[in-house]
């Protein structure tokens, strides 16, 4: 009688079994890592993780693409309301600027309920009618291209009122009088962003943010950081005084940024009990020009402003 062999798998497929399993289960956790990126791309600037500028179509955010030309800045008036209801293109992270949709400028009366620094340093803002939300985006005007924008004014001039109103950092539950806000219509593909629009419709860049127009009794808004940086235009100094009524301030300075966002220079501030500076520097060594400067908290950005250096002679 024959005798049957065992039905042995050979050491060399059982090799091949395991490595698939091992492959398959670091792909696993490789697609968990990547979503919980996503997810978290709005979380606060982690110190020496701060990024400066977009990936996914900086130039149409910024406006400086080849389309931008084709933008009508005439504002359409509108709602929070019509606005997520627009149609939208399915978005991608490489399309040139969509005709018909990302050609056009919005105006419009809502509430800002958060505030978020996102990790390339623009500035997230949920715009709210009380039932609906959308995304309202301010570019880091010391990053490549947004500095040398045509709108770059337009970027320090709405980041300051975030700032001066709402206050710098993270800030959720924000409670001020309805804003106006007027900028560029932006399709953004998904990634787990706070207050998306469910067309995926943002305003990006946020061209002018401003308390509306109300009649009766006008709400004066209080300031929650107050930055007064003089003369401008200076020669060999400048007076720096800085209060901060809500943020705690710890180790701060001011940098310089020339028109090319390449930081030329910075400066200790000494804070006073930790929510005022009053300093003066000497700025001799800054050549004469037109500079971005940045008040930076603990690593953090606070406020940006523009300033212009003449010759000392």
């Amino acid at each position: 009688m024959e005798t049957k062999k065992p039905n042995i798998i050979p050491k060399f497929n059982l090799s091949i079994l395991f490595f698939l399993v091992l492959s398959l289960s670091f792909n696993c956790l490789s697609a968990q890592e990547n979503s919980k990126t996503q997810e978290e791309e709005e979380d606060e600037i982690a110190e020496g993780k701060t990024m400066c500028g977009g990936v996914e179509r900086w130039s149409e955010k910024v406006l400086v693409d080849a389309l931008e030309n084709t933008i009508n800045f005439t504002p359409i008036n509108t709602t929070v309301n019509n606005l997520v209801n627009l149609v939208t293109p399915t978005p991608s992270s490489s399309m040139p600027r969509y005709a018909g949709v990302e050609d056009k400028t919005y105006k419009f009366v809502c509430n800002v309920t958060i505030k978020k620094s996102e990790t390339d340093n623009d500035y997230h803002l949920v715009l709210s009618d009380g039932t609906n939300t959308m995304i309202g985006e301010i570019p880091d005007p010391t990053c490549s291209a947004a500095a040398s924008s045509a709108f770059v004014n337009q970027y320090l001039a709405g980041r300051n009122f975030v700032d001066t109103y709402i206050g710098p950092g993270n800030v959720s539950n924000i409670n001020i009088a309805p804003v106006e806000v007027y900028g560029v219509a932006f399709v953004d593909p998904p990634h787990g962003q706070t207050g998306a629009a469910p067309n995926n419709l943002e305003i990006h860049p946020i061209l002018s943010i401003q308390f509306a127009q109300t009649t009766g009794i006008n709400m004066v808004e209080q300031k929650v950081l107050s930055v007064n940086v003089s003369p401008n235009p200076f020669k060999e100094n400048l007076k720096i005084n800085i209060l901060s009524k809500t943020a705690t301030l710890k180790k701060c300075t001011i940098q310089f940024y020339d028109l090319m966002a390449n930081k030329v220079a910075e400066f200790d501030l000494n804070v006073n009990g930790s929510k005022e500076i009053s300093q003066v520097i000497n700025t001799t060594n800054l050549a004469p020009g037109t500079y971005i400067y940045r008040v930076v908290n603990d690593g953090k950005p606070i406020y940006d402003g523009k300033l212009i250096s003449l010759p000392t002679n």
